[in-house]
């Protein structure tokens, strides 16, 4: 029996190599070219959240998102994180009094998730010292981790890890992410003269949140009725689609350094 293949596997191959090199000249360039294209991600992510999860929501609910999520990034990139924090907590309190008025709904804590893991990705970057490291291996993680969760869990299957949220995943994908993407930080954190024994535990937890963000959003579109988030990217459906796995796992990344300091200012 052949293995089962996924029919827009060509067109979310063709997407990744279009995509892939600008997000790594603009990560290699950094500074506000960076924020400011993890902005734009950042409102279109924001846009689509609203989307999904408010179908009734007038243009303000759009509006307020979508400034809520870039200010915060840009804040975070080229001021500080509190400073973002701050605006970001003021635009989903904003979003939230909107919602109300509507009938209250927990799912504008959205707004937040999404502003929180774009601004964190864009505040890593822009650490003097080690930030182009540390995102890349943040990338290399979580690509690792995405691309051979998807790629086994299509081709090999077995039994299902979440069915009624998402019936394409499967064990043998979450643990060949996770197994991934420890592989791909250990050896990211060698290339870069890090202790593999501070680097592995690392890769591990930013894998795990990895293949659970990808996860988590698959039970927000379920628990909304929606199979994706658009149809910005051929092949993904929307920018969440692309992303889901990268928002936890830069949330994850930033708490883990924060307990288990990867030794930068050795390496």
């Amino acid at each position: 029996m052949s293995a089962p293949r996924d029919p827009v596997f060509r067109r979310r191959l063709i997407s990744a190599l279009i995509l892939s090199p600008l997000a790594v000249a603009l990560l290699w360039v950094g500074d506000l070219a960076f924020t400011a294209w993890v902005a734009a991600f950042a409102a279109a992510m924001a846009w689509e959240w609203i989307h999904m999860s408010d179908q009734d929501a007038p243009p303000v609910a759009y509006a307020i998102a979508c400034a809520t999520a870039s200010g915060t990034v840009l804040l975070a990139g080229q001021t500080s994180v509190m400073d973002a924090l701050a605006w970001g907590a003021a635009g989903t309190l904003a979003s939230g009094i909107e919602r109300w008025r509507r009938g209250w709904s927990s799912e504008v804590l959205g707004i937040l998730y999404v502003s929180l893991s774009a601004a964190l990705l864009a505040a890593m970057r822009a650490e003097p010292e080690h930030g182009l490291k540390a995102v890349i291996l943040l990338f290399a993680i979580v690509w690792a981790a995405d691309s051979l969760a998807y790629l086994v869990g299509t081709w090999i299957g077995g039994p299902k890890l979440l069915p009624r949220a998402s019936p394409k995943k499967t064990w043998s994908g979450f643990l060949a992410g996770i197994v991934a993407g420890g592989a791909a930080g250990w050896a990211a954190g060698g290339l870069f003269g890090l202790d593999p024994v501070r680097v592995l535990p690392f890769a591990l937890v930013v894998a795990l949140a990895s293949v659970g963000g990808d996860l988590a959003m698959s039970v927000f579109k379920r628990s909304f009725g929606v199979k994706d988030s658009g149809t910005l990217i051929p092949g993904h459906g929307g920018v969440l689609d692309r992303v889901d796995a990268l928002m936890l796992a830069v949330i994850g990344a930033v708490l883990a350094m924060r307990v288990w300091p990867l030794g930068w200012e050795a390496s």
